[in-house]
């Protein structure tokens, strides 16, 4: 419903990483970090990139995680899982019972090349701010942003991003919509992770920028960066199968 949206959004993130905007930093420690995380437990079925990803599909990305899908047995939602969607690693869709869209998530790699933390997340920042409200509105209307922020995102004290939120209207079904892009560069490599969230804003009022409270943000804050899977050579799966 969603991805080609996500995809161009993604591919203008990368021509913008790799001008790193050392000019633009400010001297001394980190900036301010908006949207910090908050301790919250999630129950739910744990998602991992991994080997068993490599083997269910073929393929290694250059990007791996774990996240929890969250679904405490009172929930009556319905999570749908496609790997591999057109540009991305994995996507997930939260349905309600009667198949009503709730909220979705993708994730995607992005390469985001090694520098000082700072520098990484100067060169994503205006360029989110710059082509997102331009591009959402080729297709969604009364496209809204709000400024672009630093946030942490993940497991614990989180990692650094970078995040644009704002809304729109899908003049497809009259619906208004949240939607949340965020890059986050991975501390120890260049290939890092991209993720965006599309909300309805029936299911769920964001208010004050927090989504926290979301299905999505709720997966995302259980987030876990970890070393990418790799594939086995031919070789190697025949000296296995041979033991």
């Amino acid at each position: 419903m969603f991805r080609p949206i996500n995809l161009i959004i993604l591919a203008v993130l990368i021509a913008g990483s790799l001008l790193v905007a050392r000019e633009a930093m400010r001297r001394g420690g980190p900036a301010d970090v908006s949207g910090a995380v908050g301790e919250q437990v999630v129950i739910g079925r744990t998602y991992r990139v991994d080997q068993g990803f490599v083997s269910r599909t073929g393929q290694a990305p250059g990007v791996a995680f774990t996240v929890i899908l969250p679904k405490r047995p009172e929930q009556t939602h319905t999570i749908g899982v496609e790997e591999l969607p057109e540009g991305g690693v994995v996507q997930f869709n939260f349905r309600a019972i009667d198949e009503t869209f709730l909220e979705s998530l993708f994730m995607a790699p992005i390469r985001i090349p090694l520098a000082d933390m700072d520098e990484r997340l100067a060169a994503i920042g205006p360029k989110l701010a710059e082509q997102g409200p331009a591009l959402l509105g080729r297709k969604f209307e009364d496209v809204t942003a709000e400024p672009v922020r630093e946030v942490r995102v993940g497991a614990g004290e989180g990692y650094r991003a970078m995040e644009l939120r704002g809304t729109y209207l899908d003049p497809r079904d009259e619906a208004r919509y949240s939607y949340r892009f965020i890059a986050l560069p991975d501390p120890e490599r260049a290939e890092s992770l991209y993720a965006v969230s599309h909300i309805n804003q029936a299911h769920l009022a964001i208010e004050g920028g927090d989504f926290g409270p979301s299905l999505t943000g709720k997966a995302l804050s259980t987030l876990r960066l970890t070393a990418p899977p790799v594939r086995e050579s031919a070789q190697e799966q025949g000296d296995a199968g041979s033991e």
